[in-house]
Parts: C-alpha cells; structure tokens; sequence
C-alpha cells in the first residue's frame, strides 16, 4: 500500500531516539501477518499468551528483517518495523493493505484468523504497485451486534457502545490505560478479547462456512452471534494451559 500520514507515529518513544520527530522516508508499505496458535490463544489471559505473543513478534520481525534486507540488496531503501522499534501503526498499514479491519477491540480482524496474528511491515522507495483497499463492512458490522470482547474484557476496557467520531474518524476506542493496568494485575499480555472473538476459531471447513455466511449475509451476521453463544457461551471460560514445546 500506499504510506500515509496518519500511518506515522509523530515522536519515537524509546532508547536514544526518545521524543524525536518520525520523519516519514518512504511511499510504500508492505505488510503481513502471522498466525497465533489457537491452542496457546485459547488459554489466555494464562501464561501461554506470553510465549505465544512473544514468538509471532519474534517471526514477524525475522520476516520483515529479511525482506527489508533483500530490498535493500535490489539497490533501494527499505525499513523493517518491529517490536520496539516501529515508526508507524502497523494495524492501520495492514488495513489499508487489505489484510482485515479495525474491530471493536482496536485490533486488526483478518477474514481467517480474526485478530488472532501479529503484524509485520517493511517501508520501502522501492516503485510497487500497490493494491486498492476493498472495505470489508462485514467485519465491522458483526463487530457492532457481538460485543463478546467487551462483555469478557477482564479489564472492562472495550467499549459496548457503538463507534464514534473520534479525531475524524469513526471508530471504536479502547481504554488504554485500564486495559494495561490489568496487565500488570495479571503478569501477562491478557488477549482475552483475541480468544473469545468469533473469528478467532480455528480455519476449519465448517468455520469457513460461516464466515463466508457473515461476509455475504447480514441476516446471518445475527444468526452466528447467536450460534457462537450458544456453542461456546456467551462469556468463555479460559482454557488449561497447552502442552507446548519451545520453538
């Protein structure tokens, strides 16, 4: 995609470049995502969110490192943004790449693995054709009838209302600051909301039924809120922790 303004943090925030203006180099973004193991996702706000979170960054990073290496091999500039050392939103990259939409609970909702993945992205000058965004309504409109990530957020940072017009824009608004309090009670990244979205369950053939329903069909939008209540609760209980080897 196309880099854009509100793509950009305006200050850094950490290490030696602390409070110093991002100075946007690049026209063009390339991002993508990587899956988070249903299993380790499930158990959340347990221990295994940790590891898991902690290794798709680590994924990501070693992708996006590699592509903006091999662009820069091509003769070009090319800027790998990673955790700890973004310059930009890369939620906000990925959506105008097509990869999903914003949710309720502020995070990208892909079409197959809902907000369950970790995003990478390389800005480049590198000349790339870059893909129209197709606005997906689907998502957001079975985002403003679910509310489950609201109604499960330990930390009741998810707003149950619907968007609003927020600095031009309308959208939905996490609380910040109580959903990182929580956090720190917890000792964990919680991802309470990423287990309990709909979108989140596995890509099987029966989950790509309905989520090809949900696309297509407002009426069904309804149906499977329904039928998610219903076969998985309203309100899910975490999951035991998975048995699990390092990577």
């Amino acid at each position: 995609t196309y880099t854009r303004d509100y793509h950009f943090y305006h200050t850094r925030g950490r290490g030696k470049a602390y409070a110093k203006a991002v100075e946007i180099k690049h026209s063009y973004a390339l991002a993508f995502t990587v899956e988070m193991k249903h299993n380790m996702v499930t158990a959340a706000p347990k221990a295994s969110i940790v590891y898991e979170s902690a290794n798709r960054y680590l994924q990501s990073g070693e992708i996006a490192i590699k592509i903006a290496e091999y662009i820069r091999n091509l003769g070009y500039e090319a800027r790998a943004h990673i955790d700890g050392n973004y310059e930009l939103i890369c939620p906000l990259v990925a959506r105008d790449a097509g990869l999903g939409e914003i949710g309720r609970m502020g995070l990208l909702i892909t079409p197959k693995k809902g907000p369950r993945i970790r995003i990478g992205v390389v800005t480049t000058n590198l000349p790339l054709i870059a893909v129209k965004r197709k606005i997906d309504t689907s998502i957001q409109h079975f985002c403003l009838h679910c509310k489950k990530c609201a109604k499960c957020c330990p930390g009741k940072s998810i707003s149950s209302a619907p968007p609003k017009n927020i600095l031009g824009a309308k959208r939905w608004q996490i609380n910040s600051e109580s959903c990182f309090t929580y956090w720190c009670y917890a000792g964990t990244d919680c991802g309470r909301c990423m287990a309990v979205c709909p979108y989140s369950h596995p890509d099987s053939f029966l989950h790509r039924l309905i989520r090809l329903g949900i696309k297509n069909n407002p009426v069904f939008r309804r149906v499977a809120i329904y039928l998610d209540d219903l076969l998985y609760g309203r309100r899910p209980l975490s999951k035991k922790l998975p048995n699990y080897q390092p990577e």
